[in-house]
């Protein structure tokens, strides 16, 4: 005889680690299913050569949250995390401006370009930061519908008031993030194109949008979130040995709570009767009972793949296919026999540049029309790309000697209009190598291997649909209660007893673990609601909030 779950979680990625976790300690009998050998999802770390491990999918860590931390008790457990920083941009005319966690430094670093923006920049760093402390609890709750729907939407509503009053200071700066363009909100305190474009690339991170195009200011606010007011490691850092040691250390942590973890089980669709979801069915064939089930797949693959359409309204239908969900970026993973350097700087042992994030960056012009470029199914050649190296935190990642380079190339489409992913991405990766070299002098000569995922690649091999890292773009009329979309965005869907814990919901991408967690509160609320068996542990304070 089968066993039957109280919830059973499609997808072994951190988020659904963390919402499996706070289910079992709550008294469910919980199962997660992960299609690939081992947990993570995007969150993983894995052999691309003989002696050569990378983090495929995120391979920084950012914003986790420190109920999360303290919960599953991942310091503990030895997770360690190296600051990312600092970063080095680096820019097509040879200049480079490093920007750092002392502020002193990186004013002496900006008056290069700008006496005005380096008087400028430490307010402005103060001002994205105060803002942030403030609206950084929105994470850890529910986001409420304005409609108000029920009772749930009017406490909501209030805590997001108490937020309103604490944010009275900001709260014109915080209309202006969320309709404003990022080069709008850079021009009118900054006049250097070099530092404009330094703290502007970010807005066309995993979108096809420009940082011209209004609403995009938000992402300033977004990547300056951090757990700690200094601005601790949490917020950006390398784990060692890699992100898959944090999710192999959360199922640790989940299992001992009681979920049981199936890896290899791939599910091929949600069963339901009556509205209602019952279970999953696996690629197998095998059917597994579930009082309710939770999906940490993207809202797209979820419904529109693993869903029986008949069980779903049409205008819900056409909002999930309506939602923006095309992947914009190409990952290479390198072995190298040694370090690459920066042309200018010192070639004696590993520099700070080698500890951060270096930032092979266009001006903001050149950036609005590689991105118009990719909406338009273009892979863009010199475009944004994103350098780190792992080993020089965390040696065990490459043989002795040897060093690995993880690369992020920008605005390459997933849809292309005139080639074929498989086709083109060799070709592309050794351009944007040819790009870097302009910068590592003699880098390609030191390559002894590599690996090349395509967007398309982030599909077949992550599961991701249209290969976006972050369930969808982080636009601001993709979040809060429009995420994923406008009227479900607690979590919930219109198949009763069917939850979405992914990135796909709020409060979107990154490695938080907010979206599980708020999921399980929601999950644990309802079933409180509906009456449990006497397993159930209710009297936890986090589920009341």
């Amino acid at each position: 005889m089968s066993t039957h779950y109280d919830a059973v979680i499609v997808g072994g990625g951190h988020n659904g680690l963390v919402a499996s976790f706070y289910l079992a300690r709550a008294g469910l009998r919980t199962l997660v299913l992960e299609r690939r050998p081992f947990v993570g999802g995007a969150c993983n770390t894995e052999d691309f050569a003989p002696g050569y491990r990378a983090s495929t999918g995120a391979y920084v860590l950012s914003m986790l949250r420190e109920a999360i931390w303290q919960d599953m008790q991942l310091e503990r457990r030895g997770i360690f995390v190296d600051p990312a920083g600092p970063t080095l941009n680096l820019f097509p005319d040879g200049a480079s401006y490093y920007l750092g966690d002392d502020m002193a430094e990186n004013v002496a670093n900006t008056k290069r370009f700008s006496e005005s923006d380096a008087r400028a920049l430490p307010k402005f760093e103060d001002d994205l930061s105060a803002m942030v402390q403030q609206v950084l609890p929105i994470f850890d709750f529910t986001a409420p519908d304005p409609r108000v729907k029920s009772f749930d939407d009017i406490r909501g509503l209030a805590r997001l008031g108490g937020v309103g009053v604490r944010t009275r200071p900001y709260l014109d700066q915080l209309a202006r993030l969320f309709t404003s363009s990022a080069h709008q909100i850079l021009a009118e305190r900054f006049e250097s194109d070099h530092v404009k474009a330094a703290l502007g690339w970010h807005a066309i991170n995993d979108s096809v949008a420009g940082p011209s195009t209004p609403g995009t200011a938000f992402v300033l606010l977004h990547d300056h979130a951090s757990e700690e007011s200094d601005g601790g490691v949490r917020q950006w850092g390398f784990v060692r040995g890699g992100m898959g040691v944090l999710t192999e250390t959360m199922a640790d942590a989940a299992r001992e709570a009681g979920v049981q973890i199936r890896c290899n089980a791939a599910v091929s669709g949600i069963v339901t009767r009556g509205g209602k979801a019952t279970g999953v069915r696996l690629i197998s064939g095998e059917e597994i009972s579930a009082t309710r089930v939770l999906s940490n797949a993207d809202p797209k693959h979820t419904f529109l793949t693993l869903c029986d359409r008949a069980d779903l309204p049409d205008d819900f239908v056409r909002q999930v296919q309506a939602y923006r969900c095309m992947g914009t970026s190409m990952k290479i993973n390198l072995g190298l026999s040694e370090l690459p350097y920066v042309v200018g700087y010192p070639r004696d042992g590993v520099q700070p540049y080698h500890r951060g994030i270096m930032e092979v960056n266009p001006f903001i012009p050149e950036m609005d029309l590689h991105q118009a470029q990719a909406q338009y199914g273009l892979a863009v050649r010199d475009s944004h790309i994103e350098i780190v190296f792992p080993t020089v935190h965390d040696a065990s990642l490459a043989p002795d000697g040897k060093h690995i380079a993880t690369i992020d190339v920008n605005s390459q489409p997933f849809h292309l209009r005139d080639e074929n992913w498989d086709d083109i991405k060799e070709t592309r990766a050794d351009e944007a190598i040819a790009q870097l070299e302009t910068h590592f002098p003699g880098l390609s000569g030191l390559i002894e291997h590599r690996q090349v995922l395509s967007p398309l690649d982030m599909e077949r091999v992550m599961g991701l649909t249209g290969g976006h890292a972050l369930h969808g773009d982080m636009s601001p009329d993709q979040l809060l209660f429009m995420r994923p979309v406008r009227g479900w965005a607690k979590y919930r869907t219109p198949v009763r007893n069917l939850y979405l814990c992914g990135a796909g919901t709020h409060p979107g991408g990154g490695v938080t673990g907010a979206n599980g967690r708020n999921a399980a509160r929601e999950v644990l609320r309802d079933a409180r609601s509906r009456g449990l068996s006497g397993r159930y542990r209710s009297r936890q304070k986090w589920v009341e909030q």
